[in-house]
């Protein structure tokens, strides 16, 4: 809503500029009351321009801390995509009775602290908020299959969690230029 009305202002403050300037050239009347009152007409055109100038370079810095934002959130959903993958291989190899290197509990715990401490940072971009739903959806998920060990009633809806988080990742993922990318992602 902020964005929409400082772009008002600034569409008004360059309409009523270019107005002056056209009634300055284009009618005798405006003309003969410029020369009459030039510190006047000299203020006020001064005041617009530096207004149009001071909107242009507000939206520009404005549009600039929007993409840096865009960036930062997308390597948190990152990060807390890395531990929801670890955490579902940690729940998945317990559940086989694979040799566990790390706790699922561990490995569960550390993505619900990820969850909660990037919340608030995710929760104001739609992309993330989206990312963040899923995360969520698949680490109750994940809690639940770790501890309903006798069967595979949950593989299938952990199978499905897990996509739909992967879908809700990439758009994220796609805001991080690929060098960066593969950094996060450990490869170099």
């Amino acid at each position: 809503m902020r964005e929409l009305a400082r772009r008002v202002v600034a569409t008004i403050a360059a309409a009523v500029l270019v107005a002056l300037v056209a009634g300055d050239l284009l009618v005798r009347r405006v003309r003969t009351w410029g020369n009459g009152h030039s510190l006047t007409g000299s203020v006020v055109t001064s005041l617009l321009g530096l207004a149009v100038a001071a909107l242009i370079v507000d939206e520009v810095v404005a549009r600039r801390q929007r993409r840096e934002r865009a960036v930062s959130v997308a390597v948190q959903a990152l990060i807390v995509y890395g531990q929801a993958r670890r955490a579902l291989n940690a729940v998945v190899a317990a559940r086989r009775d694979e040799g566990v290197k790390v706790s699922p509990a561990e490995e569960l715990r550390s993505l619900a602290t990820m969850l909660l401490t990037a919340a608030p940072n995710l929760f104001d971009d739609l992309d993330a908020r989206r990312f963040l739903e899923e995360a969520e959806r698949l680490s109750v998920l994940l809690v639940r299959a770790a501890a309903d060990r006798s069967g595979d009633a949950f593989s299938a809806s952990v199978e499905l969690a897990r996509s739909r988080l992967d879908a809700a990742a990439e758009p994220l993922v796609s805001r991080i230029p690929a060098h960066d990318r593969a950094l996060l992602e450990g490869q170099s």
